[in-house]
């Protein structure tokens, strides 16, 4: 019976509004009542009273109707994703523009939402004039990264006397990706790897290829040799030649994805400091001309083979921003799962919060098979946890690796901070110039 019910509902839609996806629906079901009570005594006791009264409550519901339904023909509303890509710390900004194509006035239109990005308030209530448009921008700030959705979404309507509820209802959903801020100061060097495929094991000796790609800034362990004068002496800071690699100099981040390692939460914890390390290391990587891989054993594995541009780096931002460290596989493992697919000659860096030295022969096992590591250990004191990160460096220095503790706080701004320094906002003018209404102040 109410499936029966349901395709006679729909075909009497479709025939009073002539549009599949308006809805009209009675709020009240109180004047109906009355008008059933009154029309029993205009019948059986004919009187002027009994007929004014069933007249008027019937002239209103007809009224009412005849408003609700030239609101559901008229209304109608679209947004607009304003920047189609958005990291931790930027505004993630809709345009909505709501018009009304009827003659008649909405006196309120509520905008439903069901988009899950957090902190990102849709719902709102706004009036519009018959025959009016109305445009408005929704905005708010990304707090977190991963995967979301904008939409879908409704909006919500009715007559002046609140007896008819009309909706139009939009089932398009927006996936929107959230990545991780890129933070550029960051100073960690990076492995130089072996362009030939002939890593040594521990070799310090560093090869060059013949045949140099641009420059780039000096690094504390960059030769001196590799250092290009006469654009150091353009620029009034040291560069250095920058040498076309292949395949075998490539550079894999191998995140410890292991949840019981995991230290904090938020933007204060360890799995969000490895991300942002990650992401700046890549972010360098590329911008050197090295091959980039990404590599991180959660419950949902993500592995990005290792591969040269910018599109590379939206490959590495979108396996950081759906990375969540809930992991079983313990970092020894994950060596070992790295060394499988790893080329000879690559450098391996590897980001992790442990204390747990278990997994250092392993380590030297990556070395055997011409792979080069430099181990970033995430200070657990500094995080709240217990165990000694330095104890752990010494005793991978003692080993022959290249080792470096981050401490908390040191790698990106949090976020709090980031709102309380504001943000920039940009007007473009008529000629196309844009001009800054908006400034981040320092303290």
């Amino acid at each position: 019976m109410s499936l029966r019910w349901a395709r006679w509902s729909g075909r009497l839609q479709r025939a009073l509004l002539g549009d599949a996806e308006a809805r009209i629906a009675l709020r009240l079901r109180l004047p109906l009542l009355w008008l059933v009570a009154l029309l029993l005594p205009a019948l059986v006791l004919p009187d002027r009273v009994w007929t004014t009264l069933l007249l008027g409550l019937a002239g209103l519901l007809l009224v009412a109707f005849l408003w609700a339904r030239a609101l559901a023909r008229g209304l109608s509303a679209e947004r607009r994703l304003r920047f189609g890509w958005v990291s931790v710390g930027d505004r993630l900004e809709e345009e909505f523009v709501l018009t009304n194509r009827s003659g008649l006035p909405a006196l309120w239109v509520e905008i439903r939402d069901e988009t899950n990005v957090p902190g990102y308030q849709v719902g709102a209530v706004r009036a519009i004039g018959g025959d009016d448009r109305v445009r408005w921008r929704q905005s708010s700030v990304c707090t977190r990264r991963g995967q979301y959705h904008l939409g879908p979404w409704a909006i919500e309507s009715g007559d002046p006397f609140g007896l008819f509820r009309v909706g139009r209802r939009y089932d398009t959903r927006q996936e929107i990706i959230i990545h991780p801020p890129i933070h550029t100061a960051l100073p960690i060097p990076l492995p130089p790897g072996r362009s030939d495929g002939r890593a040594r094991t521990r070799e310090r000796n560093w090869q060059a290829a013949s045949n140099a790609a641009g420059v780039r800034e000096y690094h504390s362990l960059d030769p001196y040799h590799w250092i290009h004068w006469p654009t150091s002496a353009r620029r009034d800071s040291l560069y250095v030649r920058q040498f076309e690699r292949d395949a075998a100099g490539d550079i894999w981040l191998l995140l410890d994805a292991q949840a019981a390692v995991q230290l904090g939460e938020g933007p204060a914890g360890t799995e969000e400091q490895a991300v942002l390390l990650a992401a700046a290391l890549a972010a360098r990587a590329l911008d050197e001309t090295r091959g980039v891989g990404l590599a991180a054993f959660a419950r949902q594995p993500q592995l990005v083979p290792p591969a040269l541009g910018a599109g590379q780096q939206w490959n590495v931002l979108r396996a950081l921003a759906l990375l969540r460290a809930d992991g079983e596989i313990d970092l020894s493992r994950a060596l070992q799962e790295l060394g499988d697919v790893a080329r000879r000659g690559s450098a391996v860096i590897i980001i992790t919060p442990t204390a747990d030295a278990a997994w250092l022969p392993q380590l030297a096992q990556l070395s055997r098979r011409g792979l080069e590591s430099h181990v970033l250990l995430l200070d657990r004191p500094s995080f709240g946890g217990e165990g000694s990160s330095e104890a752990l460096r010494a005793a991978i220095a003692l080993l022959g690796f290249r080792c470096q503790v981050v401490r908390r706080g040191e790698v990106g701004r949090p976020l709090v901070e980031e709102e309380h320094h504001g943000f920039w906002e940009f007007k473009v003018t008529g000629t196309g110039r844009a001009v800054a209404v908006r400034r981040p102040f320092e303290r």
